[in-house]
C-alpha cells in the first residue's frame, strides 16, 4: 500500500482529509506538508508516496501549476485534486493535465472516500455534476486508429475505458476479462506508448474518439 500526502495549508481540512482516508484505507500511512516545495521535498525524498491529495491554492503555486509541476516531475504519483472551486471548465482542465480526480471540498465524506477507493484502484474520479453536464464528443477529434499507435483492437478498447476513468476490474466486466489479463494489457499499452502511468494514458485517450 502506498502512502499518501496531504497538500493543504489548513489544519482543519487536513485533519478531515486524515480521517477520512484513515477510514477507507487504515494500512496506508498518512503524511501532510503545507506547501508546494514541501511536497517536492517529500516526494523526492520518499518513494513510497503514491498518492497526493492537493489544493490548488496551496502556497508556492498558482492555479494549475502545482499539479503541472507535479506530473511532469513524478508522473507515477496519483495527484488528486481538493478544491473549493468548482467550476467545471477547470475541473476538465485539471483532469487533462493529468488529475487521477477531482474532489470539491463540498463533496459529501462517504462519496470522497468512494472516490479514494476508485483512484487507489488505479481509477480517475470525474465528479458527478461535471458528467451531468458534459456535452458530446467533439466532432473533430481523430479516431484512434490501433495500428498507428502500435496496439491491438483489444488495448485501444481498453485503453479508450482508462479515458472514462474506469479501474480495471471495472474495465474487466465491461469486455468480459479477467482483472488480471486487463491489468496484464494496461502494462502492455504504457510500455508501447512510452507511457509512465495508467493517468497518462487516460489523458491521451481523451484525445481520441473510437467508433
Amino acid at each position: 500500500m502506498p502512502k499518501a500526502l496531504i497538500a493543504d495549508d489548513h489544519a482543519l481540512i487536513r485533519r478531515g482529509l486524515r480521517e477520512m482516508l484513515e477510514g477507507c484505507a487504515p494500512e496506508m500511512e498518512v503524511l501532510e506538508v503545507e506547501t508546494l516545495p514541501q511536497v517536492v521535498d517529500c516526494l523526492t525524498r520518499d518513494p513510497e508516496v503514491g498518492l497526493v491529495l492537493l489544493d490548488l491554492v496551496i502556497p508556492g503555486a498558482r492555479g494549475l501549476e502545482g499539479l503541472e509541476l507535479l506530473r511532469r516531475h513524478f508522473p507515477a504519483v496519483a495527484v488528486v485534486v481538493v478544491s473549493a472551486d468548482e467550476t467545471p471548465a477547470l475541473i476538465r482542465r485539471a483532469l487533462a493535465a493529468g488529475a487521477a480526480g477531482y474532489l470539491p471540498k463540498s463533496t459529501r465524506t462517504e462519496v470522497m472516500a468512494g472516490a479514494l477507493r476508485l483512484v487507489l484502484a488505479g481509477g480517475v474520479y470525474v465528479p458527478p455534476s461535471l458528467i451531468d453536464r458534459e456535452e458530446e464528443p467533439e466532432p473533430g477529434l481523430p479516431e484512434l486508429d490501433p495500428v498507428k499507435l502500435g496496439l491491438t483492437e483489444r488495448q485501444a478498447d481498453i485503453l479508450m475505458l482508462l479515458g472514462e476513468g474506469l479501474s480495471n476490474r471495472a474495465i474487466g466486466d465491461r469486455l468480459g476479462l479477467a482483472e488480471q489479463t486487463v491489468k496484464n494489457q494496461v502494462s502492455q499499452i504504457l510500455r508501447r506508448l512510452g507511457l509512465a502511468s495508467r493517468i497518462e494514458a487516460a489523458v491521451l485517450a481523451r484525445r481520441y474518439r473510437k467508433d
